[in-house]
């Protein structure tokens, strides 16, 4: 298991401690026994009573382990479905973001199949890669 979670397990079940019983008890127990159960032993986490929640020094892998409790377990039907649309566009823009590549046109993979040689070009494969990639911004700004 990722240590990570294990200490990120720690640091939930502390944080849960102050939350309300009626909300506790809308997270299934299987979970919450999964929690206790992957926990690291040999981590102590203490929530400081001194500083607001938004101060607290948490992992992210614990803020993303009690989002997904808010988004699943607390949140209204509005908050789901508001959540769930800013899941979606992120996602979108990720998407939006990556560029296709045609790595066979990249790399320029002619090959002799009588001899089974590489045909070498004069233009190093990194050479054209660059090449390609700028023509794709190119391309883009023309279409822009």
């Amino acid at each position: 298991m990722n240590n990570n979670y294990s200490k990120a397990y720690v640091e939930v079940l502390e944080i849960l401690k102050y939350i309300p019983k009626e909300d506790l008890e809308k997270i299934p127990q299987d979970i919450l026994q999964t929690l206790k159960k992957s926990a690291n032993k040999n981590y102590i986490f203490k929530i400081n009573k001194e500083l607001p929640f938004e101060k607290q020094v948490l992992m992210e892998e614990t803020k993303a382990i009690l989002a997904n409790f808010f988004r699943d377990y607390w949140a209204t039907d509005f908050q789901r479905e508001q959540i769930k649309l800013k899941e979606k566009q992120d996602e979108q823009e990720l998407e939006k973001n990556k560029i296709n590549i045609n790595y066979d046109e990249v790399f320029n993979r002619n090959t002799t199949r009588e001899t089974k040689i590489a045909v070498i070009e004069e233009k190093k494969w990194y050479e054209r890669f660059l090449e390609y990639i700028k023509n794709i911004f190119k391309r883009k700004k023309k279409n822009d």
